[in-house]
C-alpha cells in the first residue's frame, strides 16, 4: 500500500468543497479492499439520489455490489471494455456529458471507473485520460474515484489526481502535474490506417457546398438515419470551414462507411495548437474553439492530431442503436 498514506495523515486532509469537481485515485489491493475504500462515498451519493456510475472488472463489481447490498440496484453499471473501446479524450468528454446533460445538472455525479491491464491498453492511454478528465471536468459537480491496482505505477497515479483515498478519507497528492505536462509526455499516438476511403474530395472555401453534399450522399449507406446525417454534416462543415477560412485556405475531406457508422476525416498543412480539442466550450467572448467543440458534441469520437506536416481532424458517427450497444454515457 501507498507508503505515507497512513491514517493519521487521512484524518488531516481537508474535506472537500460541498461543489466543483472531486478527481481521486483508489489504490487497492484487493477487490474487497477497494470496495469498502467506496463504500462511504457510493452509498453517500446513492443516498442523495444522484446518478452513480460504475465501471469495473467483474471481480470488483461483485465486492462493491456486495458492500452496497439492496442498493447496488440503483448504480448504473457499464461495460468496461465498452467504455474504453473509444480514445481517452471521448471517455473523458462522455463523463462530462453525463453531468451536463442530467435533469439536474447542478446536482452531483458521482462515476467510478476502473484502470485494468486486462483491457491491453498501454500506460499512456490511461496517463492521456487522467489529464483529460482533469480538463473536463473542471468546475462540473462530478465527483471521478479512478480504482488503480496498487501494483501499478503509482507515481504516475500521484502526478494525474489531485488526491487519493486511503483508509476511508482523501489525501491530497503533492505531485501531481499540470494536464499539459502530462500529455507531453504521452502525446496520442499517429492516426491509424483505415485503409482507402470510399469517396474524397478537395475542398476550399468555394467548394465547402461540396463536401456537405459528399457527407450527405456517403452517410445513408452505412446506416445513419436523417438526425445523424445531420449531426454529421455540421461536424464537417464545422472542421472543414476552419481550414478554409482561418487555415490554410484548402484541405482534403476523406470519408469511411459501414457497419452503422461513418468516419469523416479533413486534412489540411496546417498547425493546429491544441492541446485538448473539443473538451471544453469556448467561453461566450472567445473567438476561436466554437468549431471543435461544436464538431465533438455533434460526434461520437473526434480526435486531432498535428505536426509540422499538417493537421488531420477525425469524426465518427454512429447510428443511436450502436452507440447505446457501446455503453456510451
Amino acid at each position: 500500500m501507498e507508503q505515507g498514506m497512513d491514517q493519521e495523515a487521512a484524518q488531516a486532509a481537508a474535506p472537500h468543497p460541498p461543489c466543483g469537481t472531486v478527481h481521486e485515485g483508489v489504490p487497492y489491493a484487493t477487490p474487497e479492499q477497494l470496495a469498502g475504500e467506496l463504500a462511504e462515498p457510493l452509498g453517500a451519493a446513492l443516498e442523495a439520489g444522484g446518478p452513480v456510475v460504475v465501471a469495473m472488472e467483474p471481480d470488483n463489481r461483485a465486492a462493491l455490489s456486495a458492500v452496497l447490498g439492496p442498493a447496488a440496484s440503483a448504480v448504473d453499471w457499464r461495460e468496461l471494455d465498452e467504455v474504453h473501446r473509444v480514445p481517452p479524450f471521448t471517455v473523458a468528454t462522455r463523463w462530462a456529458r453525463l453531468s451536463r446533460r442530467t435533469p439536474r445538472p447542478e446536482q452531483r455525479t458521482t462515476v467510478v471507473a476502473q484502470h485494468s491491464a486486462r483491457l491491453g491498453l498501454d500506460l499512456g492511454h490511461w496517463a492521456r485520460l487522467d489529464a483529460a478528465l482533469t480538463v473536463a471536468l473542471a468546475g462540473l459537480p462530478v465527483t471521478m474515484l479512478c480504482a488503480y491496482p496498487e501494483d501499478g505505477d503509482l507515481d504516475l497515479l500521484r502526478a494525474t489526481h489531485p488526491a487519493l483515498r486511503v483508509g476511508g478519507a482523501s489525501v491530497p497528492t503533492e505531485t501531481v502535474r499540470d494536464p499539459l505536462g502530462v500529455l507531453s509526455e504521452f502525446p496520442p499516438p499517429p492516426p491509424s490506417d483505415l485503409g482507402p476511403p470510399v469517396a474524397e474530395l478537395a475542398f476550399t472555401q468555394a467548394t465547402l457546398s461540396a463536401a456537405r453534399r459528399l457527407v450527405t450522399q456517403v452517410s445513408p449507406a452505412a446506416g445513419l438515419d436523417p438526425e445523424r446525417v445531420a449531426d454529421l454534416v455540421l461536424a464537417v462543415n464545422e472542421i472543414a470551414t476552419n481550414s478554409a477560412e482561418h487555415g490554410p485556405g484548402a484541405g482534403r475531406l476523406r470519408l469511411w462507411g459501414g457497419a452503422g457508422r461513418v468516419v469523416a476525416e479533413v486534412y489540411d498543412v496546417g498547425r493546429m495548437d491544441v492541446a485538448f480539442p473539443g473538451l471544453v466550450a469556448p467561453p461566450p467572448s472567445g473567438e476561436r474553439g466554437r468549431g471543435l467543440w461544436l464538431a465533438s458534441e455533434l460526434s461520437d469520437v473526434l480526435q486531432v492530431w498535428s505536426d509540422v506536416a499538417g493537421t488531420t481532424v477525425r469524426l465518427v458517427v454512429e447510428t443511436e442503436a450502436a452507440d447505446r450497444s457501446a455503453g456510451a454515457p
